[in-house]
């Protein structure tokens, strides 16, 4: 019999788009292809996910999207050069030349990148360009897929595909301390990566996503496809639960039942620690990086809008249950792995 579902291509799989790609390999409506600069990827082999070797260039992949009649192309290069836009700009070529993919997510992952787009500070000259692309073409659909904070990195090390970052990350469960930055009562959100994976799934049936140039299209709109129109969203987000750190330090120690040794960082000394990087002739990126990740956390970067959250929850993910920090930690310890 012929095989009818979707192929859905993932472009650098990394550590959230293992996820991704399992939760489509269970689904009966698609099926996962990959593109990746290694001729090998032993994680893909293991699963019987075939891997199609590209320099992503537009040439490159457009053969791979034409051979694997590929419908959906999602991103996971993450690179925080020009050569990012450099990239996607190739990829959204390639699907605007495409036979059949039409749809886009680019790689961000992040948080609320409305309210604040240049954030951190390198997606000024990486993910904006890349954005004004998008908006400027109407052959493709795209949305932006934000989901907060990675909630695995609550977990042991054992129990997630994702890697931790304990210097970046405020609580470390892996050396057991925590630094708070700011006053620990701002307002994150944060989801975990297979929740992830089963909402890209979801997205991907949704029969419409937003489509073209906003201003151009609605100046030809009449006024009931209008406000359809202003219904579609270029970005989508979903979180599992809003919270602070501080709770977040409650909800770890009552699960395991010892304190939590805790530091702080101030607001001054972050802002102080931002400016002094921004500056350094020496160009140490690793320092700026964590100072524009603090910077985020103070910000409540990472919190998802929790009105337009919860509207995309009901209107692509009502068939999903979302978990919080406390439900997380619980099923992580009944399972080998989340």
């Amino acid at each position: 019999m012929p095989d009818n579902r979707q192929v859905i291509a993932v472009a650098g799989v990394g550590d959230l788009g293992k996820y991704i790609c399992e939760e489509l390999l269970t689904s009966d409506e698609f099926t996962v292809i990959v593109l990746s600069r290694r001729s090998k990827h032993q994680w893909c082999e293991e699963r019987q996910i075939p891997t199609y070797t590209t320099d992503y260039t537009t040439a490159s992949v457009l053969a791979i999207l034409n051979t694997t009649n590929a419908t959906t192309l999602i991103s996971f290069i993450n690179l925080a050069t020009t050569r990012y836009v450099e990239v996607h700009a190739s990829l959204l070529t390639a699907c605007q030349q495409s036979l059949t993919c039409k749809r886009l997510i680019p790689s961000e992952w992040i948080g609320d990148s409305e309210t604040f787009p240049l954030k951190p500070d390198y997606y000024a000259t990486t993910r904006v360009p890349f954005r004004q692309m998008l908006r400027a073409q109407n052959e493709v659909e795209w949305t932006l897929f934000n989901p907060g904070w990675l909630a695995d990195y609550f977990l042991p090390r054992e129990k997630t595909y994702i890697r931790p970052i304990p210097d970046k990350f405020p609580v470390d469960p892996i050396g057991w301390r925590c630094c708070i930055r700011g006053t620990g009562d701002e307002m994150q959100s944060w989801t975990c990566g297979r929740e992830i994976g089963r909402a890209v799934v979801e997205l991907c049936k949704a029969e419409k996503w937003v489509r073209g140039n906003v201003m151009s299209r609605l100046a030809k709109l009449s006024i009931g496809s209008h406000l359809d129109f202003l219904d579609q969203e270029n970005v989508t987000y979903v979180a599992g639960e809003w919270a602070t750190f501080n709770a977040a330090i409650k909800v770890m120690e009552l699960h395991y039942g010892r304190l939590l040794p805790t530091t702080h960082k101030s607001v001054e000394e972050i802002q102080h620690s931002l400016t002094s990087h921004m500056n350094d002739q020496d160009g140490d990126y690793e320092a700026l990086e964590l100072a524009q990740v603090e910077e985020m956390m103070i910000m409540s970067h990472l919190a998802c809008p929790k009105e337009k959250t919860m509207r995309h929850r009901q209107k692509y993910f009502a068939k999903m249950q979302f978990a919080g920090l406390e439900e997380l930690l619980k099923h992580a310890d009944g399972v080998g792995f989340v």
